[in-house]
């Protein structure tokens, strides 16, 4: 495991963060590629980093993952190709689950069982499936739910 930081992100990390999206959206080979890496800059500067709460996780290479949240709702979570497996995303998830939320949700693709199962492994569990007519991809995705256990 590499050793990585958590912090806020501000509007500095726009392009750093999109440098962290673009080629890891792009793994989703099961998905059509909607956006250029242009338009994902636009959508992170203009969209993710304005309307949602973001923490960026670093390394000695700068950021490597980052989690945009809107109160129980995980946005996006996303980590660069060469750090998958590292630990950043796991410290991210973790982070968030320890924030004032007593709930996480998420929609994560069916076909994407690499995500599917770092969300199990966090506490996760399926409370639903769609057929994707709700997302830009129309993919089949599947909601999924963290609940903080009562003290």
């Amino acid at each position: 495991m590499a050793n990585f930081s958590t912090r806020p992100a501000t509007a500095n990390d726009a392009a750093a963060i999109a440098r962290v999206f673009s080629p890891s959206f792009r793994l989703l080979s099961f998905l059509p590629m909607l956006h250029t890496e242009e338009e994902d800059r636009w959508f992170i500067e203009n969209v993710v980093l304005k309307e949602c709460a973001v923490t960026v996780a670093e390394g000695n290479k700068g950021v490597v993952a980052f989690l945009a949240r809107q109160e129980e709702e995980v946005c996006l979570l996303y980590t660069h190709p060469d750090f998958i497996g590292t630990g950043a995303g796991s410290l991210l998830i973790e982070g968030a689950k320890r924030s004032s939320e007593t709930a996480l949700e998420l929609w994560c693709f069916q076909a994407n069982t690499h995500a599917r199962r770092f969300y199990e492994r966090h506490g996760f569990k399926a409370i639903r499936f769609s057929d994707g007519h709700d997302n830009e991809e129309k993919m089949p995705d599947v909601r999924y739910r963290w609940q903080r256990e009562p003290v």
